[in-house]
């Protein structure tokens, strides 16, 4: 949607190496430091994520460095790579627009605009994945083809171009420190952390690619870009999944979180509000009321909905730098399988 689970959540470059991955048996030194057997620094991690887009164009799984033992989802299902539908559709991947690296956690996020089919079949896939001792453990990919996946704003066109600021940063900036980062993790859906967050204001707003904008069911609103906010509202989840990436050299981290909430008609189109946005959902509720007495449109029926969210924020300077929101919804009632 256009600002509406946007304003409820927050209510609420890097040049990918082709070359192959470094044997078990090699000392390569990385970006960060020396990689040894095990460890896994940021070209070994660029490397690996490189290795998994180009495996999905190629349609071949069996390249990837797998643990004997791997967690993946795609779009929430959990299965085998092997039975995974990109790896059957997509034509087209270039390098991330967005690569956020945790040479500690040896994790990572990237997000970029992907071609299935035929050259104006774009879509926007956003991913995580975890490596121990160079091998991938968990993958979790999501792939959003249309505003109906998520019930928000969507520009796989745009992505690249918003995504540029995140990726270069200010060279003067003053990074914060891995605590300051794992703090703004736990407070993003934890209103009770006592973390105050200071939004920049150039502070830079995305929903699935897109700069976002509000104009209104009736189209009568604002078309100026939105931008980011922190507010005591914001949604909470108690088994909010922290610190998946942590990327200190960015200033990026990313925190997982299950929002209920409902998919409400939204002019023509329609838009997800969580259930902790009452007064979003109440106005909704109104407007409602009155198109169903004009009867001039047809309107979705508002139905129950869940959001499994990936929330990308930065942050340097002692204040909150950009904010990206992204979405996959589900039935009413779902969990994540990622939280055990």
């Amino acid at each position: 949607m256009k600002g509406l689970f946007t304003t409820a959540v927050s209510v609420l470059g890097l040049a990918l190496s082709s070359s192959a991955l470094p044997t078990a048996t090699n000392t390569t030194t990385c970006g960060t430091g020396t990689e040894t057997e095990t460890t896994c620094g940021r070209e070994c991690m660029t490397r690996i994520v490189n290795v998994i887009l180009k495996s999905m164009v190629a349609g071949n799984w069996e390249s990837l460095p797998l643990a004997k033992v791997y967690t993946a989802t795609e779009n929430l299902h959990p299965a085998a790579i092997s039975m995974m539908t990109l790896w059957r559709t997509v034509t087209k991947a270039g390098t991330p627009s967005l690569l956020a690296i945790d040479t500690t956690a040896g994790s990572a996020y990237f997000s970029l605009a992907i071609t299935e089919g035929n050259e104006n079949a774009q879509a926007v896939l956003n991913a995580r994945i975890k490596v121990v001792n160079k091998e991938i453990t968990e993958l979790e990919l999501f792939i959003n083809r249309s505003r109906g996946d998520h019930g928000f704003s969507l520009s796989p066109e745009d992505l690249a171009d918003n995504y540029k600021p995140w990726i270069s940063p200010p060279t003067n900036r003053t990074k914060a420190s891995r605590e300051i980062l794992e703090a703004l993790s736990a407070a993003t859906f934890d209103t009770s952390t006592g973390f105050n967050v200071t939004v920049a204001d150039s502070c830079q707003f995305l929903e699935e690619g897109w700069a976002v904008v509000d104009p209104g069911p009736d189209e009568d609103g604002s078309y100026e870009p939105l931008t980011c906010s922190f507010p005591s509202s914001r949604p909470t989840d108690s088994n909010a999944r922290l610190n998946l990436v942590i990327d200190e050299e960015l200033g990026i981290v990313v925190t997982g979180a299950v929002v209920p909430g409902k998919v409400y008609p939204y002019g023509e189109l329609s838009a997800f509000i969580p259930d902790q946005m009452v007064e979003a959902q109440a106005a909704q509720e109104e407007w409602l009321e009155g198109k169903l007495v004009e009867g001039t449109i047809p309107l979705v029926e508002p139905l129950a909905s869940t959001g499994e969210v990936l929330e990308v924020l930065q942050y340097y300077d002692g204040k909150l730098q950009a904010e990206a929101i992204n979405v996959y919804l589900s039935g009413p009632g779902m969990s994540s399988v990622w939280v055990h």
